[in-house]
């Protein structure tokens, strides 16, 4: 799943938002300076809380270090921050386990934060399955949230893969 989604990233958008409710992931990042940093990994197709799960940081051990540096709390402690994105966005992720849910943010980041060129805010969607990117239909602060928040402007860089 995740190195086919790592082939294909040639497509970042950031669009109008509009009364839709996605069927993708988006991969939200934030610029804090001097980087991107993950703000979350938000199934779209849901606003969260979609199975009962509780974060254990002992089960992303091995993934801590990169997460302190990319997936960064403004607000208090990183793992505080993590829990909160695992219990209410990562509950929502097909079939996905806590290490995978975030192994998956930080290889997707890792793959197409550099595409993210300007602004504070960058959206970065997938199909659902992982296997390709796609176009962010909408931006919000959460997942499902879509028509629900202002409208920005569109941004689009590169293209889908295949040609389309």
């Amino acid at each position: 799943m995740l190195s086919k989604a790592i082939q294909l990233l040639g497509l970042v958008a950031v669009a109008n938002g509009q009364d839709w409710k996605g069927n993708y992931y988006r991969l939200e990042l934030e610029k804090e300076t001097p980087i991107w940093t993950i703000h979350g990994l938000w199934p779209e197709w849901s606003t969260g809380y979609c199975r009962n799960v509780t974060f254990n940081e002992a089960l992303i051990a091995d993934l801590v270090p990169e997460l302190n540096k990319y997936w960064v709390s403004d607000q208090g402690p990183n793992p505080t921050f993590w829990s909160h994105e695992w219990e209410k966005h990562g509950s929502c992720a097909d079939n996905m386990t806590e290490h995978q849910y975030f192994q998956t943010a930080l290889t997707l980041y890792n793959q197409t934060h550099t595409q993210c060129t300007s602004g504070t805010d960058c959206s970065i969607c997938f199909e659902r399955d992982l296997t390709k990117p796609t176009q962010c239909k909408c931006t919000s602060t959460g997942p499902g949230e879509c028509g629900k928040k202002k409208k920005i402007p569109i941004l689009y860089r590169g293209a889908p893969v295949g040609g389309n």
